[in-house]
């Protein structure tokens, strides 16, 4: 008797139970395979919910129904721009900020300097003032920008066109040290403690409020003050003119310091002469004072080889 497959039937030794057994072979492998799969994908899948889970939630946005979508996300880009003057006025060269205008030919000009010319454009005379350039107003109010100082240690943000505005408060502007063949240059706060330690014997220690003396010799045309509270820094300036001394008080520090009331007294064979001022803010070394900026101690009250004076400078 000879046993004989047909249809596939498995008879346990033929070639048509090889190769059933060969795909069933192949199935297994499959499955393994798929099985992998869904496997590393699920662990992905994991990994990138902790992933989100760290992530800041992202800034939501109104839908026309009140609710809030996260489908649309604030973006920014860096730029660089190769000439920053384009976003300064034309013609005062201040940063421009809004009400920007044009005239119809596309020149712009800030609405200080349209009052200023009585709403003719300088460039080609047609009228301007009444139209607002909405675009140039867009991409001002879009550019962020550092403070010059952040190398000094700020870290303010700020549209370009609050750039003036933050510059006269920044309390990071960078100062000079005031003592001659220093180059040491950073923020008024760093200045201080950098000549309270480098400088100790170089300059004058005082209180507000309280008189104090200095002598200038012959040459000398600089004397550097440091307060010993708050550590503030002044210079009193001194030039030698045929009709006496011109002399002037002016304090180290950003541009938001302030001014300091201070008086001066020069005493001569019985004589004194009490005269008053304010300091001048300053970033560094000054050696002469502006010709309208200065108090004159005529010559009849110091010597040939010095000039005594006694100043008091007076808390704000």
């Amino acid at each position: 008797m000879v046993k004989i497959s047909v249809g596939g039937y498995d008879d346990g030794e033929g070639p048509s139970n090889r190769n059933q057994k060969r795909r069933r072979e192949e199935e297994d492998e499959e499955e393994e395979r798929n099985t992998r799969r869904s496997f590393e994908i699920v662990d992905r899948s994991i990994e990138l919910q902790e992933r989100e889970d760290h992530l800041p939630a992202p800034p939501q946005r109104a839908t026309p129904n009140g609710s809030a979508s996260n489908a649309t996300r604030v973006r920014s880009i860096p730029i660089f721009v190769s000439d920053p003057d384009v976003l300064d006025c034309c013609i005062c060269y201040e940063p421009l900020s809004a009400p920007v205008f044009q005239c119809e030919n596309g020149h712009i000009a800030c609405s200080n300097c349209c009052v200023r010319l009585k709403n003719k454009c300088p460039m080609c005379l047609m009228p301007i003032g009444y139209n607002r350039c909405r675009a140039i107003e867009k991409v001002l109010d879009s550019i962020k920008m550092s403070c010059p100082n952040a190398n000094y240690g700020c870290t303010e943000t700020f549209c370009y066109s609050k750039k003036n505005d933050h510059e006269k408060e920044c309390i990071y502007l960078p100062c000079l040290c005031p003592h001659s063949g220093c180059d040491f240059v950073a923020s008024s706060k760093e200045l201080f403690l950098h000549v309270s330690h480098r400088h100790v014997d170089s300059g004058t220690l005082f209180t507000y409020d309280k008189f104090f003396t200095v002598i200038f010799s012959a040459d000398q045309k600089t004397i550097v003050l440091q307060e010993k509270n708050d550590g503030n820094l002044f210079i009193v300036h001194n030039n030698h003119e045929q009709l006496g001394h011109k002399v002037r008080i002016s304090c180290i520090g950003p541009k938001s310091a302030g001014e300091f009331q201070y008086e001066v007294l020069a005493r001569f064979r019985g004589s004194t002469l009490i005269l008053q001022s304010f300091t001048k803010i300053i970033q560094g070394q000054y050696a002469d004072p502006p010709s309208n900026a200065f108090l004159l101690i005529p010559s009849g009250f110091f010597g040939p080889l010095q000039l005594k004076l006694d100043i008091r400078i007076k808390s704000h």
